[in-house]
């Protein structure tokens, strides 16, 4: 096994109640990161978690105290960023359900192979540099974080100054819905501006991306379009 470039410099939180098989994988897991944290709970866990920020988690899904579903759970209240990879010692079907429900990036059926464990990290860390590097809003519609432009059919649409920082403030917050009060702080921290500004931004970005991306929460705000069923019209 090599390691891949994008481990190297990353830390990994390792989530599991059999001691044998936690010294086991976390040994492994040294090989291939700067960092390795354990935990035998999702109790424990999710305190180092808070601590230390880890780039990973590997969470084994039975344990005592705090599963790792429920760990996972409380996890993706706020943080739907952090890679989370699920172990289990059985495919049931209701367990891979309940976690593509938790949007984890992958899971290992125990025994662990050790080139499996390093292929299904590898990808989940991907998809994060991906996401660093820009997102896909839609088929045709890709925001680069990096030059804060946005493309359409791969052309550049033309962005205007709030028009950026709205659309930069719903993608950091993109599992989530922005309020109205939280748009005018941020686009407008000293003015006073009525609830037609906020919509006639909205109206703008929408005519140059379309209107699917940007959905109104009604009485609440706005967020990206995550296939939720919600209200479109503002």
């Amino acid at each position: 096994m090599q390691s891949d470039l994008l481990l190297k410099n990353k830390s990994v939180l390792f989530v599991e109640d059999e001691k044998e098989i936690r010294e086991q994988v976390s040994e492994i897991l040294t090989m291939f990161f700067k960092e390795v944290f354990v935990a035998e709970d999702g109790l424990i866990a999710y305190e180092i978690y808070e601590d230390e920020f880890p780039d990973i988690i590997i969470s084994d899904i039975i344990m005592p105290t705090m599963n790792g579903l429920q760990l996972t759970k409380k996890i993706r209240q706020n943080d739907y960023n952090t890679p989370i990879i699920l172990l289990t010692a059985c495919n049931g079907q209701k367990v891979l359900v309940d976690a593509a429900n938790l949007s984890v990036d992958g899971y290992l059926i125990k025994p662990i192979e050790s080139n499996m464990l390093i292929n299904t990290l590898n990808n989940a860390m991907r998809r994060v540099k991906k996401e660093q590097d820009g997102i896909q809003l839609a088929s045709d519609i890709f925001y680069d974080v990096n030059r804060q432009e946005l493309y359409k059919d791969g052309s550049l649409v033309f962005l205007g100054i709030k028009e950026v920082e709205l659309l930069k403030l719903l993608i950091t917050n993109k599992s989530s819905t922005v309020t109205k009060e939280k748009i005018s702080e941020t686009l407008w921290p000293f003015d006073s501006i009525c609830e037609s500004a906020i919509k006639n931004l909205i109206l703008r970005i929408r005519k140059k991306i379309g209107n699917d991306i940007i959905i109104s929460v009604r009485g609440i705000g706005y967020r990206l379009n995550n296939n939720d069923t919600l209200q479109k019209e503002i």
